[in-house]
């Protein structure tokens, strides 16, 4: 890999105090500078950093890159490499990373999205969350199914909210009866996003 990607991801691991600001901060400027990368070429760099990297803080810096490039380049190749990685990773935090990052790449309706459906029920709140807003930016009716199912069994209202931001996006009428049911929550943020999200699934049916 290029020495100035392997500088990068040094710099955005920099530890620093905490009362760092921003403007002094190596780390938070080396983020900023990840996210306006945009060669195409860098994809397959980060596959193969990926692949023999063995400490897991660094790989967090790597998934962080590909989820701002594959935005812009390589949506597809950027999302699979991103979910190849999913079962090797363990630690919450780490998967979240991940996750969140996958969440912001365009993924086709072909994309085998199971590595990410198998985390809907991770027992860890921070994994299942950002298992359901990893399934943004699809387009694949499978989504929908597997996020009504997690809808219907879930008491937790975060989840409930967490899966109404991705239905907002990619819901279709067949997911508004159950958030409906969800209009009725004593939870102001688990109504509100109901509403929001039936609102959205109308709007793009009457387009």
């Amino acid at each position: 890999m290029r020495k100035a990607l392997v500088d990068l991801i040094a710099r955005m691991a920099a530890l620093e105090p905490r009362c760092t600001n921003s403007d002094d901060s190596i780390s938070w400027k080396a983020y900023r500078e990840a996210e306006m990368l945009d060669d195409p070429s860098l994809a397959d760099e980060l596959a193969e950093y990926l692949r023999h990297e063995p400490n897991r803080g660094l790989r967090t810096h790597a998934y962080f890159i590909l989820g701002k490039l594959g935005q812009k380049v390589r949506g597809r190749d950027c999302a699979s490499i991103l979910l190849s990685h999913l079962s090797a990773e363990s630690n919450k935090y780490v998967l979240s990373v991940l996750l969140d990052a996958l969440g912001g790449v365009r993924k086709p309706a072909d994309l085998d999205l199971v590595p990410v459906f198998r985390l809907l029920e991770d027992d860890r709140w921070l994994v299942r969350h950002s298992a359901i807003q990893a399934l943004r930016h699809t387009d694949s009716p499978v989504v929908e199914d597997q996020l009504l199912h997690l809808l219907e069994a879930t008491s937790d209202p975060y989840d409930m909210s967490n899966c109404h931001a991705t239905l907002n996006e990619i819901g279709s009428a067949k997911a508004i009866p159950l958030l409906e049911k969800n209009l009725k929550s004593r939870k102001v943020d688990v109504k509100m996003s109901a509403k929001f999200a039936i609102e959205a699934i109308k709007a793009r049916s009457e387009r």
